[in-house]
This record gives C-alpha cells, sequence and structure tokens, in this order.
C-alpha cells in the first residue's frame, strides 16, 4: 500500500512532465463569433460587468422610417456587423447578446484632415477616408 501512495505521486508527475507545451490554442479564437446578422454580440473588450464595452460601429440605422418601425434596426442593436464593409465610429456602450440597443450611445469618429462620408473605390480606396 506504501507503495502505490509513492507510485501514484510519482506517475502523476511523469504524466504532467510528457505532455506537449507547444500547443497554440490561440489559432482556435475568433472573435468575431456572433457579430453576424442576429448575433447581437461585439468584438470589443470588456471586463466582466465593467462600465465600457469599447468596440467599433458599422451603421447607424434609424429606428423609425416614415413614421414606421425599422426592421432592419433589430439587427444593429449591438452596434457592430462583420459583413459591413465599412466602421462608421466608435462607442463606449455596448450591450452583447441582448435584443435591443439602449444607454443612449454617443458616437465618435476620429478623422484627420477633411472628412469625407463617402468610401472611395476599389481603385482608389484613400480618396473616401
Amino acid at each position: 500500500m506504501k507503495k502505490i501512495f509513492i507510485l501514484l505521486p510519482l506517475l502523476n508527475i511523469f504524466c504532467i512532465a510528457a505532455q506537449d507545451k507547444n500547443d497554440n490554442f490561440i489559432q482556435y479564437i475568433n472573435p468575431f463569433i456572433g457579430t453576424q446578422r442576429m448575433g447581437h454580440t461585439y468584438p470589443g473588450a470588456t471586463l466582466p460587468f465593467g462600465m465600457v464595452q469599447l468596440s467599433p460601429d458599422t451603421d447607424t440605422i434609424p429606428y423609425e422610417d416614415n413614421g414606421e418601425y425599422n426592421r432592419k434596426v433589430y439587427e444593429y442593436c449591438s452596434g457592430y456587423q462583420y459583413d459591413d464593409p465599412t466602421i462608421v465610429g466608435f462607442s463606449h456602450t455596448h450591450f452583447s447578446g441582448t435584443g435591443h440597443s439602449d444607454l443612449g450611445d454617443i458616437l465618435i469618429m476620429p478623422t484627420a484632415g477633411t472628412l469625407y462620408l463617402n468610401p472611395g473605390t476599389d481603385e482608389q480606396p484613400g480618396k473616401g477616408y
């Protein structure tokens, strides 16, 4: 019995030492999971229960269109859609996984030089920014 109590810890040490430490698990992480269509998540980083959820916004959809509810606004409640080609700015309060937007987001658009609201072409992408 005494031999078993000595052999078990030694066996554990050998098993732990024999494991490969060169695994690159970061290749399996995709921060954009849930940022398409109705996923309602944003790719920004935040602490659990953090007060700031800084993340990009890809479009600003009005709640009403000609006095009627705009169904497209529901897709943009997290502020970010992976499929959108441009970022219109950054806001600091996002909800992840909810079905509505809230908290009175203030959109900040960093610029340098003249502001162009229309994106450039594929041939001259810098023309729009």
